[in-house]
């Protein structure tokens, strides 16, 4: 009886009023704790989700600035393949020395044209037939000797273009020489499509690679005829058979006064005497333009490689490729913006216009 009497004496005082208290603060204390846990944690969670929205916000509207300075280089070159129809000659000079730095808003946008058609077309070292072509090998190879290059073998390019399973010289590379690798792989028996693609290349050097990316292009076969009116004197050496430095120097500095209209007058040029000029792939005006830009909006960099093809026939403008991946892809002394907005390509996009 004595232990009954004081296992309830022991609970009227475990339900006394101090002790009710105490227990509520303690639940009070951990409930503000808990509270305080979650607060803290959707406030970082909060702060971080508003950062990635800004940050992405920023980066799409860098990114559609880039599409609009692409846009508006359609434009030009439209305005440009209508005067040469008005003027019936089309005639192509692009200069390819500076890029042009403008503001735009709250951005600033930097960009620079190319007349990739001022360099040899990789893909036609293989016709539209499939079999090697000796016209672009032979250019290929005196442009590889001009650059003093020596990894670069165009055996194993022709044999990557190619669908023969069949080396075409000793010098060449197929499945079985690149399934040795690691990782191996096989050939692709088609068009290159990217630049990157010949680090793919067996053997072939990065420096070598950085080297022969500044005088070829990858362009669809049979379109990608190389315009001596924007083609560097290394190129010019290697469509011309036995053509010096200083003839390419000559040649040049004709150009530079006024661009050939036809390739009847790039023949007749002085420093041409007694060579000979073979004009297959060859021409004066061009179909495919390249253009880099790079916006800075927000403390946010987008940049945008574009290679635009415009019909000889109608002028339509097609964009055939869009890169976001290149970091370093303005490479030209920058131009203050300012001057005419028309004119030919090589006015209108020259060192006194915005492209």
């Amino acid at each position: 009886m004595m232990h009954n009497c004081r296992t309830i004496a022991n609970d009227a005082r475990a339900l006394s009023p101090a002790n009710q208290q105490g227990v509520a603060l303690m639940i009070v204390i951990l409930v503000f704790a808990l509270v305080s846990i979650l607060s803290v944690g959707m406030y970082s969670r909060q702060s971080l989700f508003i950062q990635q929205a800004s940050n992405i916000s920023a980066q799409t509207q860098a990114y559609q600035y880039a599409l609009s300075a692409e846009e508006y280089g359609r434009i030009f070159l439209k305005d440009d393949w209508d005067d040469d129809k008005k003027n019936s000659k089309f005639v192509d000079d692009l200069p390819l020395e500076e890029s042009f730095l403008f503001p735009v808003d709250d951005a600033i946008v930097e960009a620079q044209w190319d007349d990739v058609q001022g360099r040899l077309n990789i893909n036609d070292l293989v016709t539209l037939n499939g079999v090697p072509n000796t016209v672009m090998i032979d250019r290929f190879n005196r442009l590889l000797s001009r650059l003093n290059l020596a990894t670069p073998k165009l055996a194993v390019l022709i044999d990557w273009l190619d669908e023969d399973p069949n080396p075409y010289s000793f010098d060449g590379a197929e499945d079985g020489d690149y399934q040795r690798l690691a990782p191996p792989y096989r050939t692709s028996t088609q068009s290159f499509v990217h630049e990157s693609e010949l680090r793919l290349m067996l053997d072939l050097s990065h420096d070598d690679y950085l080297e022969l990316n500044n005088y070829i292009v990858m362009l669809p076969r049979g379109y990608g005829h190389t315009n001596v009116n924007t083609a560097p004197p290394e190129v010019l050496q290697a469509l011309i058979v036995n053509l010096t430095d200083k003839q390419a120097e000559e040649l040049i500095e004709a150009r530079d006064k006024e661009a050939w209209g036809s390739l009847a007058e790039f023949k007749d040029e002085p420093a041409l005497a007694g060579l000979t000029v073979d004009e297959t792939y060859l021409g004066v005006h061009s179909v495919f333009f390249e253009l880099a830009t790079r916006i800075t909006f927000s403390d946010r960099v987008a940049r945008l490689k574009s290679l635009i093809y415009r019909a000889q026939s109608d002028g339509k403008m097609t964009v055939i490729q869009r890169d976001q991946g290149q970091k370093y892809l303005i490479t030209k002394q920058k131009s203050s913006l300012g001057g005419s907005t028309t004119g030919s390509v090589g006015g209108s996009l020259g060192a006194n216009s915005a492209p």
